[in-house]
């Protein structure tokens, strides 16, 4: 299964993030995992993903091209261009809700993690 996993920019709660992707994976064996390259995240969801023996995407925003819009435009981007079958969304802000609305309206299965703190 290819997993986009979202969350807003200064979430760092790695346990739980790993507890989700442990929780998924018992269900549906992620075999790609595809995320936007958090800066707290990032390092984390990719040892997850090694050692299940998923394939790596990542879409990290082009701050010095598009500025304040880089991380909307990149999630878009990421959404229409990875070709998810399911989104995971971690906390986070207008961003995030942003691109659980359009993979929503495309019809895709999404699943939103409530924070823990």
């Amino acid at each position: 299964m290819r997993v986009l996993i979202c969350a807003g920019r200064h979430y760092t709660d790695s346990r739980q993030c790993r507890r989700v992707l442990d929780a998924f994976q018992r269900l549906h064996p992620v075999q790609v995992l595809i995320h936007g390259g958090n800066q707290y995240l990032g390092a984390d969801i990719e040892e997850w993903a090694r050692e299940h023996g998923a394939d790596i995407v990542r879409y990290p925003p082009n701050w010095h091209r598009h500025g304040k819009l880089a991380e909307r435009l990149r999630n878009h981007f990421m959404l229409h261009d990875s070709l998810p079958d399911v989104v995971i969304a971690l906390p986070g802000g207008e961003d995030t809700e942003e691109l659980v609305s359009q993979a929503r309206s495309k019809g895709l299965q999404t699943l939103s993690v409530a924070d823990q703190g």
